[in-house]
């Protein structure tokens, strides 16, 4: 099949008839009634039924649709790409993708510093999750992507910036440090077992000779930290989500002290444009700033 029938099979797949998917793709009916005759004729095969007036997609046209859906996925990700390097030459736009825990903490202040400074640059966040960020940037998506933990993976470049403290909080618990065994697991709230802190948390505890199973487990640091001030339990999280999600108690050192690697990612076949290294250092400097405002741990 030529690209062109593929796309009047997609088009009338997706809206259901030959007169909608003919004004999806800008075209005459008669038009796009021949590209789809053609496509049969070279397939061997029928791809609609004609009932009372209706297409109906065939057993044949069904089994090919998610191929056809891979087809066009790589043809948006193509898309993608192109903008991408479109924008990308004048080195005035960078797209950066972060953990929620910094999205709603440091980057903010990252961000509005910068482009206090640069007013007339294109700034693009993104607040995502470590291996979606991963996978935009191999993707060309994102130029920047700040994580918590360490990704490594062939084609990334992975730069240490700073490393974030554990902290215990629990509204039952008021001095510390806590150890882990002493956490009871039937209030322990928990981040999902893909969670950089998560696998640290479960190692650490393996270790010690200790199981722990959540009685709840989170995505992200913030809904942990959120449960808690509800009144849900204890969580482990880091110390920039503590320091600044309100409500919550005095957060708690550990016992042995944990912390967690802030990492950021870039593409290794790239060197950083001027933008990103001016961003790296403004977040060197707050996240510092985070750090020396947490309590004493």
């Amino acid at each position: 099949m030529r690209l062109r029938q593929i796309e009047v099979f997609y088009a009338i797949m997706s809206t259901g008839s030959l007169r909608r998917a003919a004004e999806v793709l800008h075209v005459s009916q008669p038009a796009a009634s021949k590209v789809l005759r053609y496509a049969e004729q070279s397939l061997g095969f029928a791809l609609f039924e004609r009932t009372g007036g209706r297409l109906v997609p065939t057993r044949e046209a069904r089994i090919m649709l998610p191929h056809v859906n891979t087809i066009f996925e790589k043809i948006s990700d193509l898309k993608r790409l192109t903008e991408n390097l479109r924008y990308a030459r004048d080195g005035h736009a960078i797209s950066i993708g972060c953990v929620p825990s910094l999205g709603l903490s440091v980057v903010p202040r990252v961000i509005q510093r910068y482009h206090a400074a640069h007013p007339g640059n294109e700034l693009t966040i993104d607040t995502l999750h470590g291996p979606e960020i991963v996978s935009r940037i191999l993707n060309h998506d994102l130029d920047l992507g700040i994580v918590f933990g360490t990704y490594e993976k062939q084609g990334l470049t992975a730069s240490h910036i700073a490393d974030v403290p554990l902290v215990l909080i629990d509204q039952e618990t008021v001095a510390g440090p806590v150890a882990l065994e002493t956490i009871n697991p039937a209030r322990y709230i928990g981040l999902s077992e893909n969670d950089p802190t998560a696998r640290l948390l479960d190692m650490v505890w393996e270790e010690a000779g200790l199981s722990t199973v959540p009685v709840v487990r989170v995505r992200t640091h913030y809904m942990a930290a959120e449960l808690v001030r509800l009144g849900g339990g204890c969580a482990i999280v880091d110390g920039l989500t503590a320091l600044h999600h309100p409500g919550l108690p005095v957060p708690l050192p550990l016992k042995p002290p944990l912390g967690i690697s802030c990492t950021v990612l870039f593409r290794a076949d790239y060197a950083l444009s001027h933008i990103s290294r001016d961003i790296l250092e403004l977040l060197k400097e707050e996240i510092q700033k985070d750090l020396a405002g947490l309590p004493a741990l």
